[in-house]
């Protein structure tokens, strides 16, 4: 399940703009207009070649969570933050992304402007409605970025389990998490998707990158954006 998996109309963007220095292209969100520490000026530098090897310039995850690690629960998302559904199309524009079958199931259709990588050993599983001409299958991680052997970013994109699985192999470059300032409401008994823990031995938060404050309210509420890099 990914957090990403639902309605992705937001709010009209801001008149100012400030750079994501992950993906090099504006983010029109943040508030009071250019923010110094988020113009790429400074930071840890993106890798000439990612981790995950395959020629691939970055491999980056990307999620939002709620104060207790939340991602959602029964296959949907729990809250509506239409500025961060607004930051993470930007952000993962004109790039492969790769996910989990169920997350591909919640979503519900291929993410447009994006090679849209889709995780399973049982392609007959997948939704008739969902055998498209839009997406392409592997069986594993390492399968799925070898189709994208040579290409400047890959994102994971979910769910918990895809998470998981890349943070503990250690090929990850950089972790950009939209922290909420939320609890999400979870219905009782439902089946809850957790993002993984963010080792503080192997990974460092780029205070450069990251927000210092909360950006203003969006639907459910205020947001954050926290950008973590190797040790």
């Amino acid at each position: 399940m990914s957090q990403y998996s639902k309605n992705r109309k937001g709010t009209g963007l801001a008149p100012h703009a400030a750079t994501n220095p992950a993906t090099n292209v504006t983010d029109r969100n943040h508030p009071g207009g250019e923010n110094p520490s988020r113009n790429g000026s400074s930071g840890a530098p993106r890798p000439a070649v990612s981790r995950a090897g395959h020629d691939i310039g970055l491999l980056g995850m990307i999620w939002a969570q709620d104060h207790k690690r939340i991602l959602g629960a029964n296959g949907g998302m729990l809250w509506r933050i239409p500025a961060d559904f607004q930051f993470f199309k930007r952000t993962t524009l004109g790039w492969p992304v790769i996910m989990g079958r169920t997350s591909f199931e919640a979503l519900g259709r291929p993410l447009p402007g994006r090679r849209n990588i889709i995780l399973t050993r049982r392609p007959d599983a997948l939704k008739p409605s969902l055998r498209t001409g839009g997406i392409e299958i592997a069986a594993s991680v390492s399968a799925a970025l070898e189709l994208c052997a040579g290409t400047e970013q890959v994102w994971i994109t979910g769910g918990g389990r895809v998470y998981q699985e890349v943070m503990d192999a250690g090929i990850a470059d950089l972790l950009v998490v939209s922290q909420l300032d939320l609890v999400a409401p979870v219905p009782p008994g439902a089946k809850v998707t957790v993002a993984p823990v963010i080792d503080p031995q192997r990974w460092q938060l780029d205070e450069s990158r990251s927000d210092a404050t909360w950006r203003p309210v969006s639907g459910d509420g205020a947001w954050r954006v926290q950008y973590y890099v190797p040790r």
